[in-house]
């Protein structure tokens, strides 16, 4: 992943440095959020160019890349105390949960961004039921392979403690296994820092005698697939069926390498998060409640989402 420096960005899209505090007029009512987006390069900033694309009455949003946990924790201490609300896309910790429990102890709402968190420390979870997702995913690969009966379905998840991630697994296996048992299913972790082992575990794993007849992709870490799926003949190239969609995933939509990309729509993700915000603010908005937005199933030849709500 390549680094760069961490910026604040404002609703017209200007950089700021993250070290300021905001300030607004003395009796403006508008709602402060800081927001910390830490996931893989090319999503985070799909993320914060829709967020920064954004220009919503009365919310004021502030989103800043995080490229590592212990940069995500000090932002946390930083722009969080400096906001109405604090918002995460991020991994899902002890030691982020430690960080956002001291949020809600001096009275800062947190909201977990498509990602889920402990509902202990946040306020409200705004994103797509990533377990149902997961359970579409076990559907469609279970229909595709179910009257075969040498076919396995490859899993490709990873240790990295994003609860979406661990949600879609969950519901991935929870269905495959109830309702299609006979689908066989190899797992194969990745590991940002060894992608180049994981595209050879990927392709060993995809070449190595095994019939795999699709591919389901929980992480939305689509690059890391790319290069094994290429070594692969087309006609024995497996159904692909992954999540995220972004300047990566993109391309490979259009082009069949991903059969189908499960997103929800940012613009409604935004929208509904903004309302929320406002909620919050005033006392209305339930603690702990989710916000689910609903997900969209993309293939080549629907590959635009809808714009939202």
């Amino acid at each position: 992943m390549h680094q760069h420096n961490s910026i604040l960005n404002d609703a017209s899209g200007g950089p700021r440095h993250a070290s300021l505090r905001f300030s607004f007029p003395g009796k403006s009512r508008t709602i402060r959020c800081a927001m910390v987006v830490h996931a893989r390069e090319s999503f985070a900033s799909y993320v914060l160019d829709a967020i920064n694309g954004m220009n919503l009455k009365g919310v004021s949003w502030y989103a800043v890349a995080s490229h590592s946990d212990q940069e995500t924790l000090e932002l946390i201490g930083r722009l969080g105390r400096e906001s109405d609300v604090f918002a995460l896309l991020g991994k899902n910790s002890e030691e982020v949960s430690v960080a956002l429990a001291g949020l809600r102890d001096v009275g800062i709402h947190v909201m977990a961004f498509l990602s889920d968190l402990d509902p202990a420390v946040r306020s409200s979870y705004i994103g797509g039921d990533n377990r149902a997702g997961g359970r579409l995913a076990a559907f469609i690969i279970g229909r595709c392979l179910e009257r075969d009966s040498e076919a396995v379905a490859a899993l490709i998840t990873s240790k990295l403690a994003y609860r979406a991630w661990e949600d879609r697994e969950i519901g991935f296996r929870s269905v495959l296994g109830g309702r299609f048992p006979g689908v066989k299913v190899i797992e194969v972790m990745i590991d940002h820092d060894l992608a180049g082992a994981s595209c050879h575990d990927i392709a060993s794993a995809l070449a190595g005698g095994r019939t795999v007849g699709a591919i389901y992709n929980v992480t939305g870490e689509n690059e890391v697939l790319t290069e094994a799926m290429n070594e692969i003949p087309l006609s024995r190239r497996p159904l692909y069926v992954t999540h995220e969609l972004d300047r990566t995933s993109e391309p490979l939509l259009r082009s069949g390498m991903i059969d189908f990309l499960m997103v929800q729509s940012l613009d409604a993700v935004i929208k509904i998060a903004s309302r929320v915000l406002i909620d919050l603010r005033a006392g209305n908005a339930p603690i702990a409640k989710a916000q689910l937005v609903p997900t969209e199933l993309l293939s080549k030849f629907n590959p635009e989402p809808e714009k939202g709500l």
